[in-house]
């Protein structure tokens, strides 16, 4: 009986898994900023959204020494689904893990293509990070 009971649920698990929509495709983001020129800065943080407001989440940290050019930092933010708006902004951290606050955003539409497009004011201040957070590049996967 059990060992009927565990093909079913074998067959049932092969039927779902083929029912299941294709994923969707994914894109990537390249973005760069001006550095920061802090003595103490050890790395950028950097965020998205995929609305025009609310909170950022965080997609990762990047420390000074992983950069191939500290002067001209950039990062690349992967897998984000097609069909959607992006925001990004980024931030910079000090050695003793003090965080600035946000860069002005910037955003890009993922369909076919990825398409820089003009982000709202961002209200949080900030800049820390360079005044200048912009969309170095953008392709499809």
């Amino acid at each position: 009986m059990r060992a009927a009971i565990a093909a079913f649920a074998a067959v049932v698990c092969v039927v779902l898994l083929a029912l299941e929509p294709p994923p969707l495709s994914a894109a990537d983001v390249g973005l760069a900023w001006d550095a920061n020129s802090e003595i103490d800065l050890a790395g950028y943080g950097v965020y998205f959204r995929s609305s025009g407001q609310g909170a950022y989440d965080l997609f990762g940290y990047v420390a000074v020494a992983e950069l191939q050019d500290a002067r001209a930092p950039d990062f690349v933010v992967t897998g984000l689904a097609t069909g959607s708006r992006y925001y990004f902004a980024v931030s910079a951290y000090t050695a003793s893990g003090a965080e600035s606050a946000l860069s002005e955003p910037v955003c890009a539409d993922i369909s076919g293509s990825v398409t820089p497009c003009t982000a709202p004011g961002h209200a949080g201040g900030g800049g820390g990070a360079g005044a200048a957070c912009f969309i170095a590049a953008a392709f499809s996967r």
